[in-house]
């Protein structure tokens, strides 16, 4: 399965709060201000989620960045991850949004239509985006708009935790041409090997990030430009057929698949070595790794379809900087973000705490320093560079709430109490009634 502890899981329903009415509010329409360098002393508003740690190496940027543009101030608030959304949401509504929004890419598109995110092409004298592939930069538009600069590249892949499979005699898998078959193949066999004292993987199609990619990987999508549900629910029952075949075989029984999907990091089967292999975005390998003491865990590809003639893999920003269309002061706060995204002294600062830079030449400034399991994250970026090709749409409105969904959807099915090609046919119905009612 998807992480569990992901904080796209915790985030719940954000906007379900929100009236349509204040919703609407969000698009505060298009700034018209000349971008242009003030004469006067400027002063921004700086917002981003995240705990202590990040919080103390943010303030050490913006430290570095007044110092070097004494004329401009940053103001800097935070929250944690859960009362974010909320918090922005409202300020926006009010027209008091801050300057600079640390973004998520299952809001960018909610803020991107409601006009509330600055085309950040009218800031190019000031915000350098040379250092970024086509496909990092194409995460960040909207129908081909740049409402966003991707912080970090990461990719989805599947965890395996080594030391298991020498525990039991078992060779890694050779993850450059298994199919999805050869992975319950292989789980069952770590199941069957350990005699049934480790499983040899997760629930399938527990968050969308996999039903994304598994929709790529059959010419299909989950949404589409327009943001209009697309996905063929014979494709998502396909995938759950899967996973429910995969239960109590290479995978946990449904109720241990259902504990495993709020589970916190420390308790998931994979760290405590009960698990052999685990999906997972590359870039929380560190965290995994600081948990599972005991063991080595590595980075192996997703398996592909049959023929393997559409891999489906993507570069998912791990987050993103976003400016305001509303900024009084849109070329300084495109300057801020142009240090935070281009400086090699920013990245020193911050290191991988936002990702693996999805800067090239930023990357180029701390990888000397990286640890074995970040160096280990950004190698395999630098492995899927063959085989990622352009990101699939972003989440529209309406659809910030889809991992809950999919994860009430998937327990239907792993406790049999829906069939795969019923309970996929409800979920498409449901999420497109979610994104309808927003529009």
């Amino acid at each position: 399965m998807t992480s569990p502890f992901s904080r796209r899981t915790l985030l719940g329903g954000a906007f379900a709060g929100l009236s349509a009415a204040t919703l609407a509010a969000c698009g505060v329409g298009g700034s018209d201000a000349d971008v242009a360098l003030s004469n006067q002393d400027v002063t921004l508003r700086f917002t981003w989620w995240g705990a202590d740690a990040r919080h103390e190496l943010t303030k050490q940027a913006i430290a570095a960045f007044q110092k070097a543009n004494p004329k401009i101030t940053v103001k800097g608030e935070f929250a944690d991850w859960t009362g974010y959304w909320d918090r922005l949401a409202t300020t926006f509504a009010a027209n008091d949004a801050p300057d600079i929004v640390q973004m998520d890419e299952l809001y960018l598109r909610t803020y991107a239509d409601r006009g509330s995110l600055l085309d950040l092409a009218k800031t190019k004298d000031y915000l350098n985006l040379s250092g970024f592939q086509d496909v990092t930069l194409a995460a960040g538009q909207a129908k081909g708009t740049q409402y966003a600069l991707p912080i970090g590249n990461g990719a989805l892949s599947v965890v395996a935790n080594r030391t298991v499979f020498e525990k039991y005699g078992l060779d890694l898998p050779d993850d450059s041409t298994w199919t999805w078959d050869d992975f319950a193949t292989v789980a069952a066999g770590v199941t069957t090997a350990s005699k049934g004292d480790v499983v040899g993987a997760g629930a399938l199609g527990t968050e969308a990030a996999l039903i994304t990619i598994f929709a790529r990987q059959h010419g299909a999508q989950l949404f589409d430009d327009d943001g209009k549900v697309v996905l063929p629910p014979d494709v998502l029952a396909e995938l759950w057929q899967i996973s429910l075949d995969m239960a109590g075989k290479g995978a946990p029984s449904a109720e241990s698949s259902a504990e495993q999907m709020t589970a916190t990091l420390d308790q998931t089967w994979l760290v405590l070595g009960k698990q052999a292999l685990n999906l997972n975005y590359n870039t929380q390998i560190s965290s995994l790794q600081a948990a599972a003491k005991d063991s080595e865990l590595v980075l192996l590809e997703l398996p592909q379809s049959k023929d393997g003639s559409a891999p489906g893999f993507y570069y998912k920003p791990s987050m993103y900087w976003s400016i305001a269309s509303k900024t009084k002061h849109p070329a300084e706060a495109a300057k801020f973000v142009d240090f935070l995204a281009n400086s090699p002294e920013a990245a020193k600062i911050l290191g991988t705490d936002r990702g693996i830079p999805a800067n090239a030449k930023t990357l180029e400034a701390i990888r000397p320093s990286l640890d074995a399991p970040s160096e280990q994250a950004a190698a395999y970026n630098d492995k899927m560079a063959a085989l990622v090709s352009d990101p699939p749409p972003l989440t529209p409105a309406g659809a910030s709430d889809i991992n809950n969904l999919t994860m009430r959807y998937v327990q239907e099915v792993l406790f049999k109490r829906q069939k795969p090609a019923e309970a996929a046919k409800k979920y498409v119905d449901e999420l497109t009634s979610a994104v309808e009612g927003a529009a």
